[in-house]
């Protein structure tokens, strides 16, 4: 019984509030509007908890490979170390321009991070090479748009050959938009499609349940 009711109350109070939440948009009232703004309100609060939560979980994850002396654990202490580093100089001198905190996230994270863009770049670069062998009829078509495209977006070529500089700018007025709002609608539906999953309980996975 115990286990039913743990399992049966947050599904019912899930189904009632994602109801709730996708009938605002249609019902003006406010009746409805403001018990809406207020649960709105409510997400600051419980991001701050999720946001926790999370933290402390990797912090758990990496203290145990730390104890368990695990592969590449010594990352795990640099993780841990950096943690405890940044909360301790944000609260101790808050976190505006100009402190500790600022400095330490201008000129350390900041780098790293253009680091790992950096490396991303080779492996899109890497990618893009191998997706545009010109093998099948879609990969060459996808080769000569990339082609196109690149040279389009030089200013040399774009005066010495305005007919290229039009194509580029007609691909990615067009064929890019409009294969971009075809993903974004699938993403869309996608989001729908897995939230209606989730408020009808057809999905149990969030609460725990295998099916």
């Amino acid at each position: 019984m115990k286990e039913r009711l743990g399992y049966r109350l947050p599904f019912v109070l899930l189904l009632i509030l994602g109801i709730f939440m996708a009938a605002q948009y249609y019902i003006p009232h406010p009746m409805v509007q403001k018990p809406a703004e207020m649960m709105i309100q409510w997400k600051q609060p419980l991001n701050a908890f999720i946001i926790f939560l999370a933290l402390f979980g990797l912090a758990a994850m990496h203290i145990r490979k730390v104890i368990r002396r695990q592969r590449r654990w010594g990352y795990s202490v640099i993780t841990l170390t950096s943690m405890v580093l940044m909360i301790f100089v944000g609260m101790v001198w808050g976190t505006r321009h100009g402190t500790i905190f600022s400095d330490l996230f201008k000129h350390v994270i900041t780098p790293i991070e253009a680091t790992m863009f950096s490396l991303l770049a080779f492996f899109v670069a890497s990618a893009a090479f191998r997706a545009f062998r010109a093998r099948t009829v879609g990969a060459t078509v996808l080769l000569v748009s990339a082609v196109v495209v690149i040279l389009g977006l030089i200013p040399a070529v774009e005066d010495l050959c305005p007919p290229i500089a039009r194509a580029s700018d007609f691909l990615l007025k067009y064929p890019n938009t409009a294969a971009k709002r075809a993903i974004m609608i699938g993403v869309a539906l996608g989001a729908i499609s897995v939230a209606m999953k989730t408020i009808l309980g057809i999905d149990k996975t969030i609460l725990g349940r295998n099916r």
